[in-house]
């Protein structure tokens, strides 16, 4: 039988790298984990470490086992802290925020900063998907998520469009234009997300529409990365304005557009549960903020989602059902 103390130990020396140094951090003798390993590997019929003299090297069922054990270890451990904070009264002002890198890091700690209270956030940048998950199973309070959106056991409380941006090095040539147009991007080295069902799918039409052949020299999972590149003068980087205006970079500039290419975003609750006042005054400052922070920033009412995922996605999957005949 698997026991509570087997586990631990494994979790220890496979976080630690080593029996003596996991033997410390447990409070216990090496030889009492050590024989905590060996009764594991008896326990689940498996082989979890090779050893080499007085070395260990993690197998691949290690590993396997590792990831679970580690997610049951932050879970437990989530458990004891919001104890802790109900019995102090802080749990009660607690606030659990996903958001996706690019809001993450360039609206909501912004947000956070002008409510100026004494409630406590607690930040995890993650996925649109896993935000939806979240909220949807109540593991976060409030998620802010790109679009497309289809999700159930979610309360949608408002959508925010804004026009997307080119990011480019100060010493690029069209750093002198005002506006830069679509078309001065013909043969250029283009920097953007990879993801094709969101933002880069919205940018990949626009390009299209506007009969823009273009090179993609990097595709990245954050619109920071390709910001970054953009700095070095990698190419010019199409990104949402939450990142170019919320994270100024040294060394590049901002333009407008000239044609519209519409970032979509909205932020989510979990439907079955009652909106506290902190949320609540989280959300405002949220959507407030947008609007001093983005130019062109606009508000949509929730009744808004189907009419704008058509507007914004129904191009590309017309492109993809014309591409497959």
């Amino acid at each position: 039988m698997i026991t509570m103390r087997q586990i631990e130990a494994f979790h220890a020396v496979i976080s630690i790298g080593s029996m003596t140094g996991a033997a410390k951090y447990l409070g216990r003798t090496q030889s009492a984990v050590s024989r905590l390993i060996l009764e594991l590997e008896q326990a689940t019929g498996l082989t979890l470490f090779q050893r080499s003299g007085t070395r260990l090297r993690a197998s691949e069922d290690a590993m396997l086992l590792y990831e679970e054990v580690r997610r049951s270890f932050i879970g437990l451990r989530s458990i004891e802290d919001k104890v802790r904070e109900i019995a102090s009264g802080v749990g009660r002002r607690r606030i659990n925020v996903g958001a996706t890198p690019a809001l993450a890091s360039g609206i909501v700690p912004r947000a956070i900063a002008r409510m100026n209270d004494d409630s406590t956030t607690t930040l995890t940048a993650m996925t649109s998907e896993s935000v939806c998950h979240a909220v949807a199973d109540g593991g976060i309070d409030l998620g802010l998520v790109t679009l497309p959106l289809e999700h159930e056991n979610v309360h949608l409380h408002w959508i925010g469009e804004a026009p997307c941006v080119a990011v480019l090095s100060e010493q690029d040539p069209l750093a002198q234009e005002a506006v830069i147009s679509l078309k001065h991007l013909s043969n250029r080295q283009i920097l953007t997300v990879a993801n094709p069902f969101r933002l880069r799918g919205v940018v990949d039409v626009a390009l299209k529409a506007n009969g823009i052949s273009t090179q993609a020299k990097l595709e990245t999972n954050t619109s920071l990365t390709a910001v970054l590149a953009a700095r070095e003068n990698l190419g010019i980087a199409l990104v949402e304005p939450v990142t170019a205006y919320g994270i100024p970079v040294q060394g590049t500039v901002v333009r407008p557009l000239a044609e519209i290419i519409p970032w979509v975003w909205s932020v989510l609750t979990p439907v079955f549960r009652p909106l506290n006042t902190e949320v609540e005054r989280l959300i405002e400052s949220i959507g407030s903020l947008a609007e001093d922070l983005i130019p062109g920033f606009h508000r949509h009412p929730p009744e808004d989602l189907e009419k704008l995922q058509k507007r914004l996605f129904r191009a590309g999957a017309e492109d993809k059902a014309r591409g497959t005949r």
